[in-house]
């Protein structure tokens, strides 16, 4: 479960900060499936770190119940002038696992070997997003999921790998995805939320709100109003 409480969240930066978030309450409850539409631009990768922990907000708490994921698709652990297992090492610090289970789950999961000197920057982009994929769903027992736009990665095999493993963690998990794209969060989510003028708005038809978001022409009034929310 993540709650949000009076949580306001500027944007990065050291001058002009612009709101992402301004006293906003919220519940994640502990198995649900929430979709967040936000428009590129907004802050949504800074308000997925604050929902896994990583960031704090400037104003308010997050509270968290039970294991919150790394957010899937974030690869900003992985140091280029790093060998892998040294990230890797990393990176189980950081949520508490032990470095081998992490290394035996990226293996079971893509394959992913290498030897003790390969060095982050060697490895391809689709190496590296695999890579960042295996570690953040590497996360044990039950758990909240947060997805930052991406949901799958690598070639076609790789991604029926994603689904079926990211299949299994929602089993017994919650999700809660970030996405420009209402389609893609339709397919995973069954409660949604819109980004809209530093609020998370709830919205029941995304295709009223990918407009507003597209369009930037409806007040956040006037989206609660048309979602049915009013």
């Amino acid at each position: 479960m993540i709650a949000l409480e009076n949580v306001s969240l500027l944007k990065p930066g050291f001058r002009h900060r612009e709101p992402i978030l301004q006293d906003v309450n919220m519940v994640f409850g502990s198995g649900e499936r929430v979709g967040i539409l936000a428009a590129p631009g907004s802050g949504k990768s800074s308000l997925a770190r604050l929902l896994a922990g990583i960031d704090q907000p400037d104003h308010g708490t997050v509270r968290h119940e039970g294991r919150i994921s790394w957010p899937i698709g974030f690869a900003g652990f992985l140091h280029p002038h790093l060998t892998v297992s040294e990230n890797i090492n990393n990176f189980a610090r950081l949520v508490g696992m032990a470095p081998e289970a992490v290394s035996a789950f990226c293996w079971d999961m893509f394959g992913l070997a290498y030897g003790p000197t390969k060095m982050m920057q060697d490895l391809s982009p689709t190496q590296r997003a695999l890579l960042a994929y295996a570690c953040a769903l590497s996360v044990e027992g039950p758990a909240t999921w947060i997805a930052d736009e991406t949901i799958t990665v690598g070639e076609p095999g790789d991604r029926r790998v994603c689904d079926d493993v990211l299949a299994e963690r929602l089993n017994v998990g919650g999700l809660v995805f970030l996405s420009r794209n209402a389609r893609q969060l339709t397919a995973y989510c069954d409660r949604f939320l819109v980004l809209i003028n530093q609020r998370l708005v709830p919205c029941d038809d995304l295709a009223v709100a990918q407009e507003a978001l597209e369009l930037s022409k409806l007040t956040r009034l006037e989206l609660e109003m048309r979602c049915g929310h009013a």
